[in-house]
């Protein structure tokens, strides 16, 4: 009777690594089902993710590895040598107006209440236009220490987005959701609210595999 009891209880103790060993499977096999690799399949990414987005899905997706970047020291800044992250890429010309520093607060404040998602996301300011000059660049270094900023050319920006419909221009501003393999797939206008924003990286993040 005894050695009956403890082969049971045996058993039933094991019951919960091989729970977690199945679920951990289930989990690594759900990401690798998920994980976006054409247009195809990041549309249907969308779609499990719900019809209900708040921002615009751009048509057609936009691969930023074709736009030449470079840092703030003129050296390339590749899209293709960064870590897979989201990013939310804040493209502008010359000055930066009321639009754009709302776009930037509005993007800093959704980064800081993604709390411990956070880290998932990255934000990523694209000048234009010329090189921004000493004031622009404190402000950048004293409210947005952790954004990257970079440059590039607005007419090879304009070619990239070709005749999509984003519809951005210099007097036109947009925020573009950039998936972790450097593909531009979502955008939101002024019009958009910041809980938008929150709203659809919240849904991106939680079912895109963390790489």
């Amino acid at each position: 009777m005894n050695e009956t009891s403890n082969k049971t209880n045996s058993k039933t103790s094991k019951l919960p690594l091989i729970l977690i060993i199945i679920i951990t499977i289930a989990v690594m096999l759900s990401g690798f089902l998920l994980m976006p690799g054409d247009d195809g399949e990041r549309n249907r990414l969308l779609s499990i993710l719900g019809t209900n987005n708040r921002g615009t899905l751009l048509q057609p997706v936009v691969l930023m590895a074709d736009m030449p970047l470079s840092d703030q020291q003129d050296e390339p800044w590749l899209w293709q040598e960064q870590a897979p992250k989201w990013r939310l890429l804040l493209p502008f010309v010359g000055e930066c107006t009321e639009a754009c520093r709302e776009f930037l607060y509005i993007s800093r404040q959704v980064h800081i209440r993604l709390d411990k998602k956070s880290q998932r996301v990255k934000r990523v300011f694209l000048n234009l236009g010329a090189p921004l000059d000493d004031e622009m660049n404190a402000l950048l270094k004293r409210e947005h220490p952790y954004l990257t900023v970079v440059r590039g050319d607005e007419a090879k920006f304009l070619a990239l987005l070709g005749a999509g419909n984003s519809h951005w221009s210099a007097e036109a501003s947009r925020l573009f959701v950039v998936d972790q393999q450097g593909v531009a797939m979502m955008y939101y206008s002024p019009e958009h609210e910041g809980s938008d924003l929150l709203r659809d990286l919240k849904h991106l993040i939680k079912y895109s595999p963390e790489l």
